[in-house]
Formats: C-alpha cells, structure tokens, sequence
C-alpha cells in the first residue's frame, strides 16, 4: 500500500544530510531494496527541479509530500541521480520522478537515514 502523509516524520540531530555523496550511494542501495517487504519513507519537495508528479499531487501537497514504498509500486528504477517508479494516488496510476537533490528525508523503516538542513 502507497501512503501519503502531510507531516513529516520527526528528524533526529547528528543524522547525515541527504544531498552528500556517500549518502546517495545509500540510498540507491536502500531504494533498490525496497521491495523486500520492507518500508522505505522518503519525504521530498513537490516543487523541486525534475521532480515529476500529477498536478493533482501538487496542488494537494504543494511544497512537500511523504511516499511510503512497501507493497503497491511498480517499475521501481534507480539511478545516480535519483529514482522513478509508478504508484497509486486516489486509485489512479501516476509515474513519479523524484531526483535525489529533491529528498529532503529518507526512513529505511523506523531508521532516519537522512534529512536535510531545509526541514
């Protein structure tokens, strides 16, 4: 199941920033594991460059929104860059481009693995 929440989840002091390099390549290997029944939180900025979503998505969350990854995705894809994947958001399927310099939080299941200054 995908949900969307409007709050992001509490940040933890002396957690490493998501934009650093050694950070994306955990991430990439984080993201590429979500489909092992196991949650992946990621909180970015609806609005940031290269970030591709329903205008619907925006207009509701319009500065940032949270996606759980755990059950219902597809067509996951990562890169260096980023990830795309394909969701579900009101029963209509939407495919999501998120780069990385767009994450502003990423929870490997209950474990902060990153936020960003910008919170």
């Amino acid at each position: 199941m995908l949900l969307l929440l409007v709050a992001s989840l509490p940040a933890r002091a002396g957690v490493e920033p998501c934009n650093t390099a050694q950070m994306r390549i955990e991430m990439t290997a984080l993201l590429r594991r979500a489909a092992e029944d196991r949650p992946v939180n990621i909180t970015f900025a609806t609005r940031a460059d290269g970030v591709k979503l329903p205008a619907a998505v925006i207009e509701q969350y319009p500065e940032e929104i949270t996606i759980i990854l755990q059950h219902e995705f597809d067509r996951l894809v990562v890169s260096d860059d980023g990830f795309e994947v394909g969701v579900w958001f009101n029963r209509k399927y939407a495919r999501l481009t998120v780069p990385f310099d767009a994450i502003r939080s990423l929870w490997d299941g209950k474990v902060l693995m990153c936020t960003n200054d910008q919170l």
